[in-house]
Order: structure tokens, then C-alpha cells, then sequence
């Protein structure tokens, strides 16, 4: 966005009066484009754009996030090494265009390794370490003075399961990061593209949905497994020397890699060696031992639609496949698709919401384990709305 050209005179008059009233604030940056970020996110009303801009300064002195690129702050190694997401070049505009390899990532395995806000943390590194960029080299960003500097994100959602959209721990640091971004660094999203989503993607959307505003779900394009359709929807705004081979571009690693591994790690399984130890509680929990080559399903009555389905289990070793599903007549309807669940150095939490009610099995099938499975459970319906506490 171009400020001069794109503000009317009414908002570049109500910028001026912005920066008036918040004169006596610490900036981390004093040009018209960081202060118009906060009015366009609250369209141009300066009471809670001022709010919403004196909120995230106490953020960022609380959290002091000034020196987070200085040698104080060190991203942890599982992080660093297994969270797919970086900056492969620039679109037409010159705003960056970063890669989230989320389908590839193992969510569930970097939440055993670390701590919700060395999540966040390591995504504010990331925001906060372009942003140094702009300021570094502005004729490299800032097509024109007063430009608006964004950002492109390709979320590659090849191999996204259903661990990513019911998992609760996953559910609720994704709206708290979505939350927190949209509170602290506004109008940073130019648009994104959302490729190789599976049907399943419609979960998440409809959870995601209630937690950000209209206008960050309208820059959001959400495309199938057709990679002609959506490679030609983000050539429109990226050229292919700046995007990967996998991508539509043209870009390779050194070694010919048409992912751009160097750029953007693939994700990947994390080991266990990176775990956090301690020991699963089992209060509250009942027991239920399955013998090899068998399963065991556990009916759940919903009596009003809208109910929420919750689950948290984990067994004494190894690892079991979990389903659930509605019965309808004597069809079982799958509401979880069957996957095999790593759930015995952390429980396996999650829940879903019930779009009907009637009858629910949640089953646990241990039929290709060569040895009995013990498993600690607890399960429970919650008449509720909302899909997330």
C-alpha cells in the first residue's frame, strides 16, 4: 500500500492528529507507515487505534522485545530446525514472500519439546528480524518512500492431518499466535495462499474463523491439490525468479533441490531425544488394556447439537490408532478418520465439535501392534458453541 496515493485527505489528516496524541509514546519506528498500520487495522478511528497501539508498546516493554535479535535471545534448536517457515524472495510489489511448510510440521511433536511461548517468541524473532530488514535496506522493500511494507505467506498444507485440526494444544496456540499477531503487528499480511488443503482444512477454518477479523480472512485463498490453479494464482502477484520449483518458480538450491531446503526446512517428524521428561497423570483417568490384534469402542451420547466431543489419553508405551465416529442406523459415520497416535511420552488431547446429535464412538484400535496396549483415559461431552475453552 501506497500511503500518498491510497489515503484519502480526511486520513492523512487523521494520521496527523495520531500522531499528536501519541507523541509521548516510545516508538520502535517514527515513520507515517508504522503509525498508519495501527489506524487502517481499526479503520482510521484514532481512540482504539491509540488503545490497540499503547497495548502492544507494554507488550513489547514487558517481553522487551527490542533486543530479541541481540545475542540475549537464542531460538530453541527444535525450532530452528523443525518448524518449516522462511523468506524465499520478493513479489511484485518488493513485499517478502515467506513459505509455512505447516502439513510438513509436527506440531504435536514440537509442543512435547517446547514451551508455548518459545513458540511465539521464536515467530516474533522471525516477524521482528524482517522488519530489521526493511529498516536496513528501505530501497531493497519500500518501492516507493512511504510505501506500506507486507507480507506474502504460502501455507503449504500437504500433509496436514487431522492432529493439526483436533489436537487441542495445537487449536489453542494457533489462535493464540493468530490473536497475538493480529494484535501486535497489524496490516503486516498482504494476502496468503493456502495450497494443497485437504477437505479437512474446513475444521480449522471454522474454528480459526471467530478469532480474526473479516479483513485477514478476506486475504486468505484457500486452494486444492490442482497445483496448476494455484500456481498460477500466486505467479499473479510473485515472479518465478523469486519462488521455488515446487512453488511454480524457478528457484533451486545449489545442490538442485526444487524446495529450497536451505531457505525453508522441510519440518519433519521430531525426535524424541528433544522431548520434555516427565510423567503422564492419570488422575481422573480410567484404565482399559486392549489385547493385540483387537480394539475397543466407547459409545457417548450428544443430546444437543453443537456439543463438544473431548478426549485426553495416553498409553503406558507405544502408540494405538484412534478414531471417532457417529453412528447412523448401523453405519458408523467417520467423524475422526483413523490414525495411529505417538501418545506414550505425552497425552493426546483434542476435541471436536458435534454437528449432530445421536450417538458417538471414539475408538481405539490396537490391531497392528504385536503387543497388548494399557491406556489411560479421559472423555467427556460439553454442551457448548464454542470449539475452544
Amino acid at each position: 500500500m501506497d500511503l500518498n496515493a491510497e489515503l484519502s485527505e480526511n486520513q492523512k489528516t487523521i494520521l496527523k492528529q495520531f500522531r499528536e496524541v501519541v507523541k509521548d509514546c516510545q516508538l520502535p519506528n517514527s515513520e507515517d507507515a508504522y503509525l498508519a498500520r495501527w489506524l487502517i487495522a481499526r479503520d482510521f478511528d484514532i481512540v482504539k487505534a491509540e488503545k490497540m497501539l499503547r497495548n502492544s508498546l507494554e507488550w513489547r516493554s514487558q517481553f522487551k522485545i527490542d533486543s530479541v535479535l541481540n545475542d540475549d535471545y537464542k531460538p530453541p534448536e527444535v525450532l530452528t530446525n523443525y518448524l518449516s517457515a522462511g523468506i524465499v524472495g520478493q513479489d511484485k510489489l518488493l513485499n517478502p514472500v515467506w513459505i509455512v511448510r505447516y502439513g510438513k510440521t509436527d506440531m504435536k511433536g514440537i509442543l512435547r519439546s517446547a514451551k508455548k511461548m518459545d513458540f511465539i517468541m521464536y515467530y516474533v524473532y522471525l516477524v521482528e528480524g524482517l522488519i530489521a530488514k526493511f529498516a536496513a535496506d528501505p530501497k531493497k522493500y519500500n518501492r516507493v518512500p512511504d510505501a506500506l511494507v507486507q507480507s506474502i505467506i504460502i501455507f503449504d498444507l500437504e500433509g496436514l492431518s487431522m492432529q493439526h485440526v483436533t489436537n487441542k494444544k495445537i487449536i489453542d496456540l494457533s489462535i493464540k499466535l493468530a490473536k497475538f499477531y493480529e494484535a501486535n503487528y497489524p496490516e503486516y499480511l498482504h494476502c496468503a495462499f493456502a495450497v494443497n488443503a485437504p477437505k479437512i482444512v474446513s475444521i480449522l477454518i471454522t474454528i480459526m474463523k471467530p478469532f480474526l477479523p473479516e479483513k485477514t480472512m478476506s486475504k486468505v485463498h484457500i486452494f486444492s491439490h490442482d497445483d496448476k490453479v494455484w500456481k498460477a494464482a500466486i505467479l499473479e502477484h510473485v515472479n518465478p525468479d523469486q519462488l521455488p520449483v515446487a512453488y511454480g518458480g524457478t528457484l533451486t538450491d545449489p545442490d538442485g533441490n526444487p524446495n529450497c531446503i536451505t531457505m525453508v526446512n522441510m519440518g519433519g517428524k521430531v525426535p524424541k531425544s528433544y522431548y520434555f521428561s516427565y510423567k503422564n497423570d492419570t488422575t481422573n483417568k480410567k484404565s482399559l488394556s486392549i489385547p493385540k490384534d483387537s480394539k475397543e469402542q466407547l459409545e457417548f451420547q450428544v443430546k444437543k447439537a453443537g456439543s463438544i466431543l473431548k478426549w485426553d489419553f495416553h498409553l503406558e508405551e507405544g502408540d494405538i490408532a484412534f478414531a471417532v465416529y457417529r453412528m447412523e442406523g448401523s453405519e458408523f459415520i467417520s467423524i475422526v478418520p483413523p490414525n495411529r497416535v505417538d501418545c506414550d511420552m505425552s497425552t493426546e488431547e483434542g476435541e471436536i465439535r458435534c454437528d449432530e446429535p445421536g450417538v458417538y464412538i471414539v475408538e481405539f484400535d490396537n490391531n497392528a501392534n504385536t503387543r497388548s496396549k494399557k491406556i489411560w483415559y479421559a472423555i467427556s461431552v460439553v454442551d457448548s458453541i464454542n470449539p475452544i475453552d
